[in-house]
């Protein structure tokens, strides 16, 4: 059997399995021919699942392992941007409008504390996989008790043995014919952050080369668009969001099929689970690849978030006026009611003309933190609160510890895309 175990006769395979419409049979008959002494052994206990389901949880974790180091990777490229733009202050934006300041680097790191989030929880589900192991048709393990002449011992270690022999530290003790499919749920929920976590940093790259702010990588022979010669169209992280939608929706199809799964075991799980699962995979990758590209490749254009910045700075700086007012023993509520009234007014004055922070802080409500207020807005870094320290702890404390024994030399090669 050892010596014929990777001689697969897939005609014979396809024949039988043709005749009898059922694969693991028709590969149980396969190896018979390879082995005729072994033949009235092969599968003697077993059930189909025993080999498709241990089989395929050895090659889901084999998978995640590729997919963790794969995202170790990007967020070492995120780490990189994120610690290069950590000064670099641009107008932070909620509800898509202008608000208080941070950096670059700073949001640099909020992305890569959302990938970070789906890194931590797919290393846990990786180590806390558990294994089917042997168990019979229904989960009793009625067969191998018959073998072992009812010495529930001799049975529990064969279904250790076989655990530990395809390298996990755990299995699952209860089970029908199958595995519960909840375990396949919390890997595709996984997966589905995934999309998620990409998507919404791609949708941010998107938004803020509309800005004009950051670009993704561009080549310089690259066509935006055939109608229309000068576009410079953000399609590399556009075909993230795209593909990241279905990662998103693969969890009705796993919880479907949990609740599907029926008393010891029915069939509703084989057909999805076939094309749910290796799909599931393959997009990530694909993702991630294509993620990895673009954050090799982004690009800051300093000279127009400095503008943005400064555009916005006469209003973004009453915040700061605020709390000094405050400071200053003012209510905070006359405050900021004192400060919208101003700024509201500003704003229709920005419409016609340009409006300047002297302007605006000419109002004698501010005479007290007047002068402080315009020293600050020399420095706009002064606006941004902890950001570059936040970044810098956050990069130091969660993310390279996280990562470190993933990274290796190999992964120093940066991507290209063919299209």
């Amino acid at each position: 059997m050892k010596k014929s175990k990777e001689v697969i006769d897939w005609g014979t395979i396809r024949r039988e399995e043709k005749r009898i419409k059922h694969d693991v049979m028709a590969h149980t008959y396969a190896f018979g021919k390879m082995c005729p002494k072994a033949k009235g052994i092969i599968h003697l206990g077993a059930t189909s699942c025993f080999v498709q389901d241990n089989a395929d949880l050895i090659v889901q974790r084999q998978a995640t392992d590729y997919i963790l180091k794969k995202l170790a990777v990007c967020l070492s490229r995120m780490d990189d941007f994120a610690e290069k733009t950590k000064d670099i202050v641009t107008v932070g934006r909620t509800h898509y409008q202008t608000a208080s300041l941070v950096t670059v680097g700073k949001r640099a790191a909020m992305w890569a504390q959302e990938l970070l989030m789906v890194f931590t929880k797919l290393e846990h589900f990786r180590e806390n996989m558990r294994f089917r192991g042997v168990k019979g048709a229904t989960g009793t393990q009625d067969s191998f008790m018959a073998l072992f002449h009812n010495d529930e011992a001799k049975v529990d270690k064969l279904d250790e043995l076989i655990m530990k022999s395809a390298g996990f530290a755990s299995r699952f003790y209860i089970s029908g014919q199958t595995y519960s499919r909840q375990q396949d749920c919390d890997l595709v929920n996984i997966f589905a952050l995934l999309g998620a976590a990409t998507k919404k940093i791609c949708t941010d790259i998107r938004i803020l080369q509309a800005f004009g702010e950051v670009f993704e990588p561009f080549e310089s022979e690259q066509v935006g668009s055939s109608a229309m010669p000068y576009k410079r169209n953000p399609i590399k992280s556009e075909r993230v969001s795209s593909l990241a939608r279905k990662l998103m929706s693969a969890p009705q199809d796993a919880l479907n099929t949990l609740g599907d799964q029926s008393l010891e075991r029915t069939l509703d799980d084989s057909a999805i689970r076939r094309i749910l699962i290796p799909d599931m995979f393959l997009l990530a990758d694909a993702i991630l690849t294509i993620f990895q590209h673009i954050v090799e490749g982004l690009t800051v254009d300093k000279e127009r978030i400095e503008y943005n910045v400064h555009a916005d700075l006469p209003f973004l700086a009453l915040e700061k006026a605020m709390m000094l007012l405050t400071e200053e023993g003012a209510d905070r509520q006359d405050a900021y009611e004192k400060i919208r009234e101003v700024t509201l007014a500003a704003k229709e004055t920005q419409k016609r003309e340009r409006v300047d922070l002297e302007s605006i802080l000419a109002n004698v409500f501010f005479d007290k933190v007047r002068d402080r207020i315009l020293q600050l807005a020399k420095s706009p870094l002064c606006f941004t609160g902890r950001s570059s320290s936040q970044t810098i702890h956050f990069l130091n404390e969660e993310l390279r510890p996280a990562i470190a024994k993933y990274l290796d030399d190999d992964m120093k090669t940066k991507v290209q895309l063919d299209v």
